[in-house]
């Protein structure tokens, strides 16, 4: 009986040990799920959550350096002088009430030159993140994109056809790699009437580990979808009547 009842304890700490051991995995492997929630939950982009999935790559810890904007301007200055400015104001940042968004209306068959615009509003003195950018010119594009929007970043149908007009040198010394465009300066072509859709997105691109993200293949890479280095320090899209 004494061997039995030995027996009989041996089994139930056995069964109590791999219980314990089952319930350890389970609770790790959560907390494991948790995290990696948690740190996509820290890069999710309000403003146009499908194209950025398209976009995200491995390297959201330079998101810290990523720019404050409240506001987009867009002003579309037509080769007679005429003048179309649309905004988005999101004058609460990330996490408030959505933003609001201006429709552009422009003439068809136009050539025009489009100025960008960045402010953050939450400062008690306005500030021009626009200048940041161009401080910053050789870690910042400025893509122009969308289903109706064809150009260096978009293969879109072209019912807006989009230039980049300026340089890196325009605005700051070229010290690294090639003299790239930025975006802050655009070149946009009407066609025939019609309605359709213009995203702006500025891509920042901090140096990793001493090497320049900011490539010449980057436009064509984002106009196919690919992950591409960096992220979005905004990401927003206007409603566009051509008419």
């Amino acid at each position: 009986m004494a061997t039995m009842n030995l027996k009989l304890k041996a089994g139930l700490l056995a069964g109590v040990l791999a219980v314990t051991a089952s319930t350890g995995c389970s609770e790790d492997a959560d907390t494991g799920s948790e995290e990696h929630d948690d740190h996509d939950d820290d890069h999710d982009d309000d403003h146009d959550d499908d194209h950025d999935d398209d976009h995200d790559d491995d390297h959201d810890d330079h998101n810290h350096d990523n720019e404050l904007i409240t506001t987009v301007t867009l002003t579309f200055t037509s080769e007679d002088g005429d003048a179309v400015t649309a905004s988005f104001r999101d004058l609460d940042g990330d996490g408030g009430a959505s933003g609001t968004t201006e429709n552009l209306v422009l003439a068809p068959e136009t050539t025009y030159s489009v100025r960008l615009e960045l402010l953050n509003e939450l400062e008690d003195d306005t500030e021009d993140v626009t200048e940041e950018i161009a401080e910053e010119a050789e870690e910042h594009f400025v893509f122009l994109y969308g289903p109706n929007v064809s150009g260096p970043s978009s293969d879109g149908d072209g019912f807006l056809v989009h230039e980049f007009d300026d340089l890196e040198s325009d605005y700051t010394e070229n010290v690294v790699g090639e003299d790239l465009p930025v975006g802050i300066a655009s070149i946009v072509t009407t066609n025939t009437a019609g309605d359709g859709r213009l995203s702006v997105a500025v891509r920042h691109l901090p140096p990793l580990n001493g090497a320049p993200q900011k490539l010449s293949d980057l436009p064509d890479a984002f106009a196919r979808d690919e992950a591409i280095a960096g992220s979005n320090d905004v990401d927003v899209t206007f409603e566009v009547s051509v008419e």
